[in-house]
């Protein structure tokens, strides 16, 4: 790491005191550190790490890092935290990967360069190539982008966006969703566990997404105040967008149960162990537990699988794709058509295999 650091300190030019203010440590410090006469606390390993990830090479109106950080401001007045963080998982990589390039114009980036960068991180992490809904979600986000240069920006006469010009294939959307047999195999999993108030937590959880189609933003930010008998609770998704959903009778009870047995007067709806609000961590956590208990479910247990599934359940139930797309809030009726043209395809087989 020390190697990448020094290298980018050369290419930005910047002074041994600049960089140390960067990492928030002592210029005298870090000059020790760099030459090896003093190791690095976790710490400074963490922000050095940080400062890696981070777009840093500034520039004029056009430069990519100049409209990163404008349109991450923008976002920042509409749109959730966690939105927030999942904007700057997406793009950070590939404003570094401008920065490496020495793409200093972003309206000047070709269709070429953004495929090359797709094929980039494609490769993904320790060996471990993105799937194409992961690929599909980089691809997604940097089109978002440069739908906000053209709408900002001064951009060249015939100039047109050099995402929209390439193809992601879309991940599998019937794949993920559980089957009758998983969801039962999750149920019996969380009624098995010993502590009550978990027990009965995770039942309602997982009673909730299955019926709502809730994202796991939007679950983990319901109140106590907002739930009501009747099943129907709003709740403000992606850009601040509001909708409501039904939790079901089912969801009802299910939350019902949980709340005679957590005893405490906090206005978030969804605890952990000590009493504080559940985080986006300690639910990937229970969803872990849940996928260590029942290994025999493919692709994982997750929160976004519940969404999936619940979706899929809607459309297998003849509800109309206009219906679905506004109940699970997708802006763009493209996402919820997956969903259903995976349900006709396998149909059609089951159809067909009758024959």
């Amino acid at each position: 790491m020390l190697d990448q650091i020094v290298q980018r300190q050369i290419k930005l030019g910047l002074s041994t005191r600049k960089l140390a203010a960067y990492l928030e440590v002592s210029p005298a410090s870090l000059s020790l550190v760099i030459n090896g006469k003093r190791g690095a606390s976790k710490q400074v390993l963490d922000r050095m790490a940080r400062w890696l990830a981070t777009p840093m090479v500034s520039g004029g109106d056009t430069h990519p890092t100049t409209v990163y950080k404008e349109f991450m401001a923008e976002r920042s007045s509409f749109v959730s935290p966690a939105t927030l963080s999942y904007y700057r998982e997406k793009l950070e990589p590939f404003f570094l990967w401008c920065e490496r390039h020495d793409h200093n114009d972003i309206t000047t980036i070709s269709r070429s360069a953004i495929g090359e960068f797709l094929g980039h991180i494609r490769k993904g992490r320790a060996g471990k190539p993105l799937s194409n809904g992961g690929l599909k979600l980089h691809h997604q986000t940097l089109n978002t982008v440069f739908n906000f240069v053209e709408q900002t920006r001064e951009v060249p006469k015939k100039w047109t966006n050099p995402v929209s010009q390439i193809q992601v294939n879309s991940g599998n959307a019937q794949r993920t969703a559980f089957s009758e047999s998983e969801i039962e195999q999750i149920f019996d999993a969380i009624e098995g566990r010993q502590d009550l108030i978990l027990r009965q937590r995770d039942k309602a959880i997982a009673v909730v997404l299955l019926n709502s189609a809730m994202r796991a933003s939007e679950l983990l930010s319901m109140k106590v105040a907002d739930f009501s008998t009747d099943g129907r609770i709003t709740i403000v998704g992606k850009g601040g967008k509001r909708r409501t959903v039904a939790l079901g009778r089912s969801g009802v009870e299910a939350v019902e149960s949980y709340l005679q047995v957590r005893d405490s007067d906090a206005k978030s709806l969804w605890l952990n162990v000590n009493g504080s609000p559940m985080t986006k961590s300690a639910l990937k956590q229970s969803m872990r537990r849940v996928r260590r208990e029942v290994p025999s479910i493919d692709d994982g247990v997750f929160a976004h699988r519940f969404r999936h599934t619940a979706i899929t359940r809607l459309l297998r139930g003849g509800v109309p794709l206009r219906a679905v797309q506004l109940y699970a809030g997708h802006s763009n009726p493209q996402t919820t058509l997956r969903y259903a043209s995976a349900i006709d395809s396998e149909l059609a087989f089951e159809w067909i295999a009758n024959l």
